[in-house]
């Protein structure tokens, strides 16, 4: 009887011409497990296999839901595998929402893998009135050098979400982890249009595999305090930047240690 209800569904819309047509927030959870299975087995349609999944899932704890999920008949250890692997995706990328971010520190973790890329790319991250992150967004992705950013590409999103502040972020796939020209002739377009939107530019982060480079703490960021100051004023470009500090050295929300420029900067 369950297999003739889901043998019915076939005369519905595939779920993966709706999900094509209307965006990834239109299926169901079960309907998202269907995309992942792809297919079922002839004793159990693929809708089968998700709706039992579902319930695994929704009643394990992490450490045995692959095993969990390979008792069910037409699940083996690749499929189980696969699902797992979605949870725990889904688990780490919601686990930075509501995140309070105070100092350029914090927001590390959550920017850190981005090293790891052969190639730039240009983050931003949203972040609402208590500093909390909204939403963290790809804005460009370009070549081993560099990547093309535009401001209205960067607060398009922020916009959208209603945020007051992003913090942006870009990773130095080769070379040491200091700004270029063009980092600093961006950061001064992105302040300016931070101000005519009413989103205010709180960080502009740049990251190598060991290290980083935060404009705030550089003092090349108009002061939280509101005291005018010329976008990238007393900008220091003979290459003495202290940026000897390792992304691994400090967990979510410690200070460094004493000995570089504005440690103590808070987004206020």
């Amino acid at each position: 009887m369950e297999n003739e209800f889901y043998a019915a569904q076939k005369t519905k819309p595939d779920i993966r011409e709706l999900t094509i047509e209307r965006g990834l927030g239109y299926p169901s959870d079960e309907e998202l497990l269907m995309l992942i299975l792809n297919k079922g087995t002839r004793e159990s349609p693929v809708e089968q296999l998700a709706h039992k999944a579902m319930k695994v899932i929704n009643t394990s704890n992490q450490e045995d839901l692959v095993d969990n999920l390979t008792r069910i008949d037409g699940i083996g250890y690749a499929k189980a595998l696969a699902l797992a692997a979605a949870v725990e995706i889904g688990r780490r990328r919601n686990g930075y929402l509501k995140s309070v971010i105070t100092s350029p520190l914090d927001i590390l973790p959550y920017v850190k893998h981005f090293s790891l890329e052969q190639r730039e790319h240009f983050v931003s991250i949203a972040l609402n009135g208590s500093r909390e992150i909204i939403e963290e967004h790809v804005v460009s992705v370009g070549t081993a050098k560099r990547t093309m950013v535009h401001p209205r590409e960067v607060f398009k999103h922020a916009v959208k979400v209603n945020a007051s502040g992003i913090i942006c972020c870009h990773n130095h796939p080769f070379g040491k982890c200091l700004p270029s020209r063009e980092d600093m002739n961006v950061t001064s377009r992105l302040l300016l249009a931070g101000e005519v939107l009413g989103i205010t530019l709180l960080d502009h982060i740049i990251i190598t595999q060991d290290s980083y480079f935060s404009f705030l703490e550089h003092g090349m960021l108009k002061k939280s305090d509101g005291q005018e100051r010329g976008p990238l004023e007393g900008v220091p470009l003979d290459g003495h930047l202290q940026t000897d500090r390792s992304l691994d050295d400090y967990p979510l929300g410690d200070k460094p240690q004493d000995g570089h420029p504005q440690d103590a900067a808070i987004f206020e």
